[in-house]
């Protein structure tokens, strides 16, 4: 929810699998405006952060890793990082307990069995936000659906009344469900369709992010 050209090889061609291009769903879908924008909290999920990558990992090769003066972030972190920075905010990650495996073939396949199995993985990292009306919140889209950690977090978190500004990494599924998802979770929050991006491009878009989160700001 990767190193080296094999590995790069290996992320385009199981995107079909982990990412499919099934295009964005629309069914069920609603209209929703946001509350203004008070406070608010930048929320992610991202392999960097919830895999033990080693210090000499070649991000290069992988469409979903980047090196960002000298640290390793994933794209998900990276849509966060930008939010929080435009917003003022603070930014947390949805971590969880049990490391996924560094090689990406077996994350995929973690990840479908989590899937298949409806686990709810424990997460290590817990923050408040009571007192956050917006929630902006990114994750990469895992086999057209949330990767299983970022449902343990709503299992955890009553984000009702807020706004959830969902961004979506992928490689050409887009939204699939997912948004419609969290509408099912969270049914007494504003859930907001933000930008689906696609994880290759996520450093050539920060300024069309920015600008996203400064529209929703004024």
């Amino acid at each position: 929810m990767s190193i080296m050209k094999k590995a790069l090889f290996t992320v385009i061609a199981l995107s079909a699998m982990i990412l499919p291009s099934c295009g964005e769903s629309t069914e069920g879908s609603k209209e929703v405006s946001a509350a203004p924008v008070k406070k608010s909290a930048a929320v992610y999920f991202s392999r960097v952060g919830n895999t033990d990558f080693p210090s000499d990992t070649d991000a290069v090769s992988s469409a979903s890793l980047n090196i960002v003066n000298g640290t390793l972030k994933g794209n998900a972190q990276l849509i966060a990082e930008w939010a929080a920075d435009e917003a003022g905010c603070d930014v947390f990650e949805i971590a969880a307990e049990k490391s996924y495996p560094v090689d990406y073939d077996a994350t995929v396949d973690q990840a479908k069995a989590e899937q298949g199995d409806n686990v709810r993985p424990s997460l290590k990292s817990s923050f408040k936000l009571d007192d956050c009306d917006t929630v902006w919140l990114s994750f990469p889209n895992w086999w057209a659906d949330l990767p299983m950690p970022v449902y343990t977090f709503f299992d955890e978190y009553d984000l009702s009344g807020k706004n959830i500004f969902v961004f979506v990494t992928h490689e050409g599924s887009g939204f699939s469900s997912t948004v419609q998802k969290i509408r099912e979770l969270e049914p007494d929050a504003n859930v907001i369709e933000a930008l689906a991006v696609r994880g290759g491009s996520v450093p050539d878009k920060e300024q069309e992010i920015r600008d996203y989160i400064k529209q929703q700001l004024n």
